[in-house]
């Protein structure tokens, strides 16, 4: 059972079985967000697992069901923020680039290790933002969820991030073609 048909599940009929189908279509996904913020691999499978069960637990509070994505990405947002405050970990610096090999990305596709280069360049909620659109896929709608940011917010952030991934390419393949050129 894919994404979307799972989470129509689960909220149509919020039972054991449809949650394991429901947790089998975004556990991974959860899982990955955290490896992003800089978590080691236990520690996000733990976040992700109870990102999951806070979902079980709430899934009535949800108000539109289109919007799935946006609220469980938010739902993860709190709970990193939950465990930095509880001091159980602070985020260091995340290498994309080893991570690379590591991550699958929707279609079992691999982050380059050029692109991972480009992300590494943003300030951390940039490359969040990036990661949500980009590689989650998420909505507009569904960032502004999760971000709990108006609409017209998240589009100009990401209109501004995209004008600084550009700047951030051209220059670096700028710098690429001057070293071939000597």
């Amino acid at each position: 059972m894919d994404g979307p048909q799972a989470i129509e599940a689960f909220l149509s009929n919020p039972t054991e079985e449809t949650f394991c189908a429901l947790f089998v279509a975004f556990y991974g996904r959860v899982r990955r967000y955290f490896l992003l913020r800089g978590t080691d691999a236990m520690t996000a499978e733990d976040l992700a697992q109870r990102v999951l069960f806070a979902v079980y637990n709430k899934a009535c509070e949800l108000e539109n069901a289109a919007l799935f994505q946006g609220w469980l990405f938010a739902v993860a947002r709190n709970e990193l923020l939950q465990h930095w405050r509880r001091g159980q970990s602070r985020v260091e610096t995340v290498e994309l680039e080893p991570m690379a090999e590591q991550l699958t990305i929707a279609s079992d596709l691999e982050l380059s290790a050029e692109f991972a280069e480009w992300l590494s360049l943003l300030e951390p909620n940039e490359r969040e933002l990036v990661m949500l659109r980009f590689v989650e896929g998420l909505s507009y709608g569904e960032l502004a969820l999760a971000f709990k940011a108006p609409l017209g917010t998240i589009k100009s952030r990401l209109f501004a991030v995209r004008e600084k991934l550009l700047r951030i390419v051209e220059d670096k393949s700028a710098r690429s073609f001057e070293k071939k050129v000597r």
